[in-house]
């Protein structure tokens, strides 16, 4: 009886062993092929479902770990690539690959093992290894409509979910997938109107919809991207970045105080967004408070130091609230993050503007609206340093 007891607590200790590593493994397989199928940096999660704390970074070229201490909370897990969208047909071998890179890596260890005739432990390890393999298969691959909450606020669903989602997909992945590749290349009309075409259709898929209003909001039809986002919510939770869209577009069209309550609710989610902390910071800005600004920038700068809009951002708010030197060396560093950028030169513009330097001023914007005529209210900036050039000339006259 002993012996028998010895035996099945042995077998307990070793699940309880393999079992975050089946975990790891899984993540792993959705992580290479990702990385692999898209070239775009992947982010892997073990032990949480996208949090940081308490845990430790490996970095290794566009693959990123994030482990959690707790080698017993490395059961769950998360893989995240920063690929803006991806063809149907690669989404479903990375989703695939996960639960299959386990079960297969651990069926070739077995089978070495027994050929070469290895040590029983190491045997009776692997058996069990290929155990939690094999339960870990089943339970990903079979769909479950229960919402997996993730740290940033958003839900997520196991693997068998989202591959019935994605099947479904298949039948219209060639729209679908002429979208993608219009987005890929620029092409943000084509892909809203192909988009909005399978919406109309009844193809309301989550992917659908975010594409179709990210595709608005790149090609500057911010009003049709508000639109397509209220319907969106009719179906479906917003996420962080949903509602940072969201409070973007409200900007965009001057609907400040709006665009203000999305941008809080994207934060409530996902507090480290540096995009809606950048966003809301801007809109700030436009209503004149620049002090609350500063404070949102330099939490943007905070999440990433390597992103150029936060800086040019607190500049002009620096600048506004009369700190020249400070305001103008923000500014000048995001031009060696990012040298193109529009915004770094609309602003330079708007502080020579407020010190009545029309020529430089109008000299710069129109350098930003060369860059991206998109650039907000860049018409009505250069409308009003031309208006000033005149009025000066007449009084010259």
């Amino acid at each position: 009886m002993g012996d028998v007891s010895f035996v099945f607590l042995m077998l307990g200790f070793l699940v309880v062993i393999t079992r975050p590593l089946t975990a790891l493994l899984h993540e792993l397989g959705h992580a290479i092929p990702a990385m692999l199928l898209t070239r775009q940096k992947v982010t892997v999660f073990v032990g949480s479902y996208g949090d940081k704390r308490k845990g430790f970074r490996i970095g290794a070229g566009l693959l990123e770990i994030w482990i959690k201490y707790n080698f017993f909370s490395w059961r769950s897990g998360l893989c995240i690539t920063s690929a803006k969208h991806v063809s149907v047909n690669r989404q479903i071998l990375i989703v695939l690959a996960g639960p299959i890179a386990s079960t297969v890596i651990t069926l070739t260890a077995c089978y070495f093992t027994f050929v070469m005739d290895l040590h029983g432990a190491v045997k009776l390890i692997l058996i069990v290894f290929l155990g939690c393999a094999l339960l870990d298969l089943i339970v990903n691959l079979v769909p479950s409509s229960t919402p997996i909450p993730l740290s940033d606020g958003r839900t997520a669903y196991n693997d068998g979910y989202r591959l019935k989602q994605l099947i479904n997909y298949k039948s219209l992945s060639r729209e679908y997938d002429a979208a993608v590749g219009a987005y890929n290349e620029g092409s943000y009309a084509e892909a809203s109107k192909i988009l909005e075409g399978m919406l109309r259709k009844g193809q309301t898929g989550e992917e659908v919809y975010r594409l179709a209003i990210s595709s608005c909001m790149q090609a500057g039809d911010y009003g049709a991207a508000k639109g397509l986002t209220e319907k969106f919510r009719s179906f479906y939770e917003l996420d962080a970045n949903d509602y940072g869209s969201a409070g973007l577009a409200s900007s965009q069209l001057g609907m400040y105080e709006e665009g203000l309550v999305c941008y809080e609710k994207s934060l409530q989610l996902d507090p480290s967004n540096k995009y809606t902390l950048n966003n809301m910071g801007y809109t700030l800005n436009l209503l004149g408070r620049h002090r609350e600004a500063i404070l949102l920038f330099d939490r943007a700068i905070e999440e990433d130091n390597s992103f150029a809009y936060p800086y040019n951002n607190r500049g002009l708010a620096k600048l506004k609230c009369g700190m020249e030197e400070e305001g103008l060396s923000d500014i000048r560093y995001s031009f060696g993050l990012e040298a193109d950028n529009s915004y770094g030169y609309r602003n330079l513009g708007i502080y020579h503007l407020d010190r009545k330097e029309y020529a430089e001023a109008l000299k710069l914007l129109q350098k930003a609206k060369q860059l991206d005529p998109k650039t907000h209210l860049i018409e009505e900036l250069i409308l009003e340093v031309e208006s000033h050039i005149r009025t000066s000339q007449k009084k010259c006259n």
